[in-house]
């Protein structure tokens, strides 16, 4: 199944009673060090309870989109404001919906009572060329009192190829957000088309990447210099396609010596896909490919990043491969000054374990793995998406899926958010009571998430 690209598109789903289903299953893990005896934790499962619609279409643990005026399909996963209550809990992007521009908007959710979740519309993008069309990643500045959001859009910005948007409160921190264009694209030989969101380092600087554009017309990585309010952009790497890698979709991160890394969808030694890193050097950024994927039975096409631990271990999914051509969940481990790479699942290999997973992963202190998969689930290859946890579990790891039916959701894009209290939070791109998308709870762990 290849990428629902970021276009004017429409899902055909027929929303569902808001029935939950859970299977489970086990898989050895071949090559991979995995702890033995680990305890992890107990499987999430997903709690969206949906209720009749009151004040502003707040429901019990779940809210469903409406497209107009709150936005619909969300293809982003949802950020921590972390600030007070006076603030929305979590806030997200859809890619369209709003006012009849159909551009998109930024929302946020607060907890109300019984588990309520209220709906605020924080933005509503305007289009080419005021600002951007089709967000699709987000992130929250580090080290502000006062939370200030970085919103990448697909399309829009001065020339129509992506921008990349800030967005802060104004006087009301539930209503009528500000925001300024930071940064419109303009193909080649700069990028275009960023889909991922971008990182910022401990300077301010903005990295990301855009899937198209560049030099060669597959895709960049990009740096954005932050010089007092203002930002000078610069195309760190641009990929060529072929063996070098193309389509850069995710997000990227970036370790303490300030190296980048990333994945890109096609590309690599077989032109399967590949995952990047970019080193500083004397002369600017020297790229390297950590690992090329081979198709069946290995990984194929990563559209999520990755995603690392303490000790350098990246993991991260695919949207095809593995045993059955359905998806993988996967980790690279640092051997010398290689990677040596280990399959943890394969989606397809146990009845209704999910399939086609778009989104990243995150780990806990104990190596639980919490995904998502756009298809699968109870409804088998027609099923609408899955919520999955991997718990360790002897030399390999054991999966506890809940599935989306439609009234709770259904086809999760992005991965889930564990927010620092332990709440899980995902958001799907359709589903839900207008068949617009949703966003909600999605269980709890005791343990956050150790990745950076």
């Amino acid at each position: 199944m290849s990428l629902l690209h970021p276009a004017r598109y429409a899902f055909g789903l027929v929303a569902a009673a808001a029935i939950l289903t859970g299977c489970g299953g086990s898989q050895s893990s071949a090559g991979a060090a995995l702890p033995q005896n680990a305890s992890g934790l107990a499987p999430a499962t997903l709690k969206l309870r949906t209720t009749t619609r009151a004040a502003a279409g707040s429901t019990q643990g779940i809210y469903s989109f409406l497209g107009s005026p709150d936005g619909q399909e969300p293809l982003s996963a949802v950020v921590e404001s972390r600030m007070n209550h006076h603030y929305p809990r979590v806030i997200g992007a859809t890619l369209l919906g709003g006012n009849s521009n159909n551009d998109g908007t930024v929302f946020g959710l607060t907890p109300g009572k019984n588990g309520a979740l209220k709906e605020s519309i924080l933005y509503t993008f305007k289009g080419y060329p005021t600002d951007g069309s089709e967000p699709t990643g987000i992130i929250r500045e580090i080290d502000r009192a006062s939370p200030i959001f970085y919103v990448t859009a697909n399309g829009g910005g001065v020339n129509n190829e992506g921008a990349v948007v800030l967005t802060e409160p104004g006087q009301d921190p539930n209503h009528d957000w500000d925001s300024t264009l930071l940064y419109s694209f303009a193909g080649t030989p700069d990028g275009a088309n960023p889909f991922g969101p971008v990182i910022e380092d401990k300077s301010g600087n903005l990295y990301g990447t855009t899937s198209g554009g560049g030099t060669d017309g597959a895709g960049a990585v990009y740096r954005m210099a932050r010089k007092g309010s203002s930002y000078s952009e610069t195309v760190l790497y641009s990929f060529k396609s072929g063996k070098d890698g193309d389509q850069p979709y995710a997000g990227l991160i970036i370790d303490k010596k300030g190296a980048l890394y990333g994945t890109t969808v096609e590309g690599g030694s077989v032109g399967y896909g590949s995952v990047f890193k970019l080193a500083q050097s004397s002369s600017g950024y020297t790229k390297s490919i950590l690992y090329s994927f081979q198709g069946v039975p290995d990984g194929s096409q990563p559209y999520s990043g990755v995603c690392a631990d303490p000790h350098g271990d990246l993991y991260g999914t695919t949207q095809e491969g593995g045993t059955q051509n359905l998806g993988t969940v996967y980790k690279l481990t640092p051997s010398g000054s290689n990677y040596k790479e280990s399959v943890l699942w394969s989606f397809g290999s146990v009845a209704g374990d999910g399939a086609t997973p778009y989104g990243g992963v995150i780990v806990t202190k104990k190596g639980v793995i919490y995904g998502t998969t756009y298809d699968g689930g109870s409804g088998g290859s027609s099923g609408l998406g899955t919520f999955f946890t991997l718990t360790p579990s002897g030399s390999g790891y054991k999966e506890s899926v809940s599935s989306f039916t439609g009234a709770n959701g259904a086809n999760p894009y992005a991965g889930p958010l564990l927010a620092s209290d332990g709440i899980v939070f995902v958001t799907t791109a359709a589903g839900g009571t207008q068949n617009k998308g949703t966003a909600g709870r999605a269980g709890s762990s005791p343990s956050v998430s150790e990745c950076f």
